[in-house]
């Protein structure tokens, strides 16, 4: 029998590691020693802070307050993978031979820090006033945009979320036609650049060709309203001068930044107002730090449930397929449930029978899958049935793009249409307020994911009173039926009923069977 170790025993517990005590979580303790009076806090691309006279210790605590756990790291660890290549921790701090610099959302803390410790903090604002500008909106605020906008404009920076169809563009425009500054729009894809200038081009009364564009094959900056890809502004990891030329920045979809070169993009950031838009402020592989360390904290979160309120009647329509998995498929991945998935005919048949009961009953349908070769398979079995199919998916050249957009355009409010899309392509980014019926051809999980797409359904479009969801539940399938419970707690969140709507789908109503969990 052993006795319990003391202070005595450091040495024994050196050689025999079973006597180690267990690990005790460290707190934040006071940092000893002489500290400095004042430190200059330089506000520019980052927070820069003078380490003249800061203990190490110190210069440690600030690094930290730029850090975060790498949820990679442990997940990998957690499932005894390796984890090589996966730091543990992420840090987004820099080190200067005399400052240690820290991403702009870091400020708050650190004057915090210095302040605790009793060290003033004399801050100095080096950030670009950029050019002045006599903007003007045009638009109309509704009550719950003029709240939000009351908010951002008491901040420099921050991020503002609130789910598709809330006008986070509307209330872009309105702050760049308030703050009255040159301002850059930072979108990560094509479709996103052309909607954007043309929304800017109309609540701003701008003619188009005088707001300028970065990417899409064009660069053709004018240095006064100007929407750029940020892949085109970080070419091999050579950011773009211009961005620091603006005195105000928007960037669309935000939760994307954490990539580093698109992070990078924003550490070269000067402008004095960042307004940071995004539906869904969390990211799945847990890099959302970096959206608030880049951008600013979070200062506007609408849930779909607030910003949805009243609007709209949402409904989700479970469909129970009959769809099993063969006898020696019981060991497959995700992936290639997924292809059995796409190639089941009678789980096809039941898709495109519902698409054409909607269309019939006049609505405007989205039909989303996560394979091309299903896209191509629904496709086919429509063609016939409805007059109006618009496919859309990747690798359309400009003249696609425009040509689908037209068709888009042309089709009446009078004649049936269907928009077959993969999720990537109108998951994000893509808008057209018609659209009134979603059907999820393929299943997801995330509830990020879910929100993204539900969200094409929920702007206002006179008429508009019911948006429905038609959910295919493959619950013969345990992890399709666990996929299935989680889209359930998204759905929830978002204000949505879950109603009965055929007898096939009874089965999938109540929750508490074990397979959807």
């Amino acid at each position: 029998m052993v006795d319990a170790p003391g202070d005595g025993d450091n040495a024994a517990a050196a050689t025999d590691p079973w006597l180690f005590p267990p690990p005790r979580r460290e707190t934040n303790k006071p940092i000893p020693g002489p500290l400095p009076k004042s430190v200059r806090v330089v506000r520019a691309n980052l927070v820069y802070v003078d380490k003249q006279g800061l203990p190490p210790a110190m210069i440690t605590r600030l690094r930290r307050l730029a850090a975060f756990q790498n949820p990679e790291f442990y997940r990998a660890q957690r499932m005894r993978l390796s984890t090589f290549g996966k730091p543990r921790v992420i840090c987004c701090a820099e080190d200067f031979p005399e400052y240690a610099a820290l991403p702009r959302g870091c400020l708050d803390q650190a004057i915090d820090l210095l302040s605790e410790h009793g060290i003033s903090p004399v801050v100095q604002d080096q950030r670009s006033d950029g050019v002045p500008q006599d903007f003007a909106f045009l638009g109309q605020l509704s009550p719950r945009q003029e709240d939000a906008v009351r908010v951002l404009m008491s901040f420099d920076d921050g991020v503002f979320s609130a789910p598709t169809g809330f006008g986070k563009t509307v209330i872009a425009a309105w702050m760049i036609a308030h703050r009255k500054v040159n301002t850059l729009v930072l979108v990560h894809r094509r479709q996103l650049l052309d909607q954007w200038r043309a929304r800017l081009s109309a609540f701003l009364g701008l003619p188009s060709d005088s707001i300028g564009q970065i990417g899409g094959g064009k660069v053709n900056p004018t240095g006064v309203l100007d929407v750029g890809m940020i892949q085109t502004l970080n070419r091999g990891g050579q950011v773009d001068g211009i961005v620091a030329t603006y005195g105000h920045v928007v960037v669309d979809e935000c939760h994307h930044i954490s990539a580093v070169s698109f992070e990078q993009v924003l550490k070269s950031v000067k402008a004095r107002y960042i307004l940071g838009l995004t539906a869904t402020p969390i990211r799945k592989d847990g890099r959302h730090p970096i959206i608030m360390m880049q951008c600013g904290p979070l200062r506007v979160r609408l849930s779909q449930r607030m910003a949805l309120r009243g609007s709209l009647e949402h409904v989700v329509i479970p469909r129970a397929t009959q769809f099993r998995l063969p006898d020696d498929a019981a060991d497959s991945t995700i992936q290639q449930i997924y292809g059995m998935l796409a190639a089941d005919p009678d789980r096809n048949a039941m898709i495109i029978a519902d698409v054409i009961q909607a269309v019939r009953a006049g609505r405007s349908p989205l039909v989303l899958t996560e394979r091309t070769a299903h896209l191509k398979e629904l496709v086919e079995g429509l063609k016939g049935h409805v007059a109006n199919i618009v496919v859309l998916r990747g690798g359309r050249t400009d003249r696609q793009r425009q040509q689908i957009a037209a068709m888009l355009a042309a089709v009446p409010d009078s004649e049936e249409r269907v928009i077959v899309a993969t999720g990537r392509y109108a998951g994000e980014g893509f808008d057209d307020a018609r659209l009134d019926t979603l059907f999820l051809a393929l299943p997801i999980s995330w509830k990020g994911t879910l929100q993204q797409y539900a969200g094409r359904l929920h702007r206002s479009y006179e008429g508009k009173r019911v948006v429905q969801v038609y959910d295919y539940v493959d619950a013969n399938v345990p992890v399709l039926g666990r996929m299935y419970g989680r889209r359930l707690r998204g759905y929830k969140a978002m204000g949505y009923v879950v109603t009965d709507d055929t007898d096939d789908a009874r089965s999938t109503m109540p929750l508490k069977g074990d397979c959807l969990f």
